[in-house]
Parts: C-alpha cells; structure tokens; sequence
C-alpha cells in the first residue's frame, strides 16, 4: 500500500476542516440572541413607510407592545397596500423558539417558528415555512436606521436554485413625532 495517496487524503481533510474551523469560528456570524433584548429594542410607536417589491411605498405607523415579562411582542402595522385592515404580528418565547402569530383580518391566521439572533446591533428571525404556496426559509430583519428600525422581511425559496435571500418587503421604523 502506497502512503502518498494516504497523506494527499489526509491533507485534502486537513485544508478541509481548516476552512470549516475559519467559517465557523469567524467574528462576522450572529449570535442567538436574548428576546427581552429584542423585544425593549422595538417597544414604542413609529411611522415611515412600508412597500413590497415592485410597489409604491405607503405610509404607515407601527405600533409596538412589550409584555411586561419581556415574553411577548405585539407589532401592529396600519393599513397596507393589499389589505384593507391592519396586520398584527405577535412574536411569543416557546423555549428556545420563537412563535408568531401572524392577522391581517382578512386571511386565515399563519403561525411560524423562528430562532432569534444579534449581529452588530440587528436583530433577525429565521425560520423555515412558506410563502407564496412554495416552500420558504423567511428572515425577518431588524436593522438600526437613524433613532429607529428598517424591518425587511426577506425570502429564500427552497424550491429553486437561489442561494440567497431575495427582498419580499421593507417597513420604515422611526420614532413617532405626534
């Protein structure tokens, strides 16, 4: 038994584990985040506005209610451009989970698992579902913007070839002035 094939192998497996080790280990990555965090971040009210890809923007305002345990987040946004009546949003900590609620009174109410992470002061959930009937992983992402939030709400279908998240809606997020 030749030992040259040997230790191209275990060289091949050593670069390997080097470049997993540098993917995994590297600072850039998110961490799971603690959702009274997330959830005193966004307590308050705000307006901006609010669009799908390929629509006008709306303005709207959004209001945000942080249970007193620092549990539960209720995200009510106004009027938007396909219903005719608010949507609420309401995030609940289930053990190491995070669970919505999603009504907008118009639809059948979705339900949704996320897990919850920080990077550099924004906040996402990531969980897998659907949209659009198609199989989906959705990230709802809460960046810093000025003194408030831009909320975008991203998707990745499973059902095709795309390896990144494709922009589905964005929410402006600033400090209410009335």
């Amino acid at each position: 038994m030749s030992t040259i094939p040997f230790k191209k192998m275990i060289s091949s497996c050593f670069k390997f584990s080097l470049l997993l080790l540098t993917l995994y280990a590297s600072p850039c990555w998110a961490e799971k985040a603690h959702f009274n965090e997330f959830c005193d971040a966004l307590a308050g009210e705000w307006q901006g506005s609010a669009a799908k890809l390929k629509q006008a923007p709306l303005e709207v305002t959004v209001s945000t209610i942080c249970s007193a345990d620092k549990r539960q987040l209720i995200i009510s946004v106004s009027r938007n451009a396909n219903k005719p009546f608010s949507e609420t949003w309401w995030f609940r900590v289930r053990g190491e989970s995070v669970f919505l609620t999603y009504f907008d009174g118009d639809e059948i109410d979705k339900t949704q698992s996320f897990s919850l992470y920080k990077q550099y002061g924004s906040f996402t959930l990531l969980g897998e579902g659907e949209l659009n009937k198609r199989p989906a992983l959705i990230q709802l992402r809460f960046e810093p913007n000025k003194n408030g939030w831009l909320w975008l709400q991203n998707v990745q279908y499973l059902d095709d070839d795309t390896d990144r998240y494709l922009f589905y809606r964005g929410v402006e997020m600033q400090p209410d002035q009335h």
